[in-house]
């Protein structure tokens, strides 16, 4: 039986893919000032920072604290507690 050769760069996984797709929509939202994007969302800039914070943390513990991957986290919270804020109006 042939083995098959595993290429590592090849393989994308669906975090990765997430990841990836989370880092387009903060790029896109990056060109908006903060500010006005906070007040078509209806939060205080304080508070959105803080519910992104802590939903950071959340994703954090729940992959055990492993890895350099703070950025990562934060892009993740950001895009869910946007998402909760849109579905909202």
């Amino acid at each position: 039986m042939a083995r098959q050769k595993h290429h590592p760069k090849q393989a994308t996984t669906a975090k990765q893919t997430a990841v990836t797709k989370q880092t387009a929509a903060a790029k896109k939202t990056a060109s908006i000032p903060a500010a006005t994007q906070q007040e078509a969302q209806g939060v205080a800039p304080g508070q959105r920072h803080q519910m992104i914070a802590e939903a950071a943390y959340v994703i954090a513990e729940q992959r055990g604290f492993q890895g350099d991957m703070a950025l990562n986290d934060w892009l993740q919270a950001e895009a869910v507690v946007d998402a909760r804020f849109a579905a909202r109006h």
